[in-house]
């Protein structure tokens, strides 16, 4: 009987911590390059580098917006900022790979965040090289820890 209390304790005690952890997360990237074509000072023309946009959209089972610690994207810090509302059914974009709308629908009672990300150090990471991505943060009072393993490309407008 003892036993039996205890496991049934360790299950109530799971699942309530269960409802607060993220559902899903995915990594969304944008690549697009400056309309003019820079020079050097000789008029030789400079390679222009991209502009990478990387964003993130997790969904949890939790009604405020969700504190993020950390982002790294291979051991590369990124700086945050989540978005102030959360977002319902929504179109994130058009995958450049195949050119099918991404779409995001949260499940019943869940809630969507917009994590922006912003690259403060090193290097542009080629999506390519991106192999791990890790989220860390806290919704209330409960830590979590995500792992994102891909990211998708989404379609850009020609800039001019």
């Amino acid at each position: 009987m003892k036993k039996l209390l205890i496991i049934f304790f360790i299950t109530i005690c799971i699942a309530c911590n269960g409802q607060f952890k993220v559902q899903n997360a995915q990594a969304f990237f944008t690549s697009s390059f400056p309309g003019m074509q820079r020079v050097d000072e000789n008029g030789n023309k400079v390679a222009p580098e991209p502009i990478v946009t990387r964003f993130i959209y997790i969904e949890c089972r939790f009604n405020s917006r969700p504190k993020i610690d950390s982002v790294y994207y291979n051991g590369i810090l990124f700086n945050t900022s989540v978005a102030d509302k959360e977002e319902t059914n929504l179109k994130i974009g058009i995958q450049s790979a195949n050119g099918k709308p991404v779409l995001l629908r949260p499940k019943k009672n869940n809630h969507t965040w917009k994590i922006d990300l912003v690259q403060t150090d090193g290097p542009i990471i080629a999506h390519s090289a991106v192999k791990k991505i890790i989220i860390k943060g806290k919704l209330d009072k409960t830590k979590f820890t995500t792992i994102i393993t891909a990211e998708t490309e989404l379609a850009t407008p020609d800039m001019y």
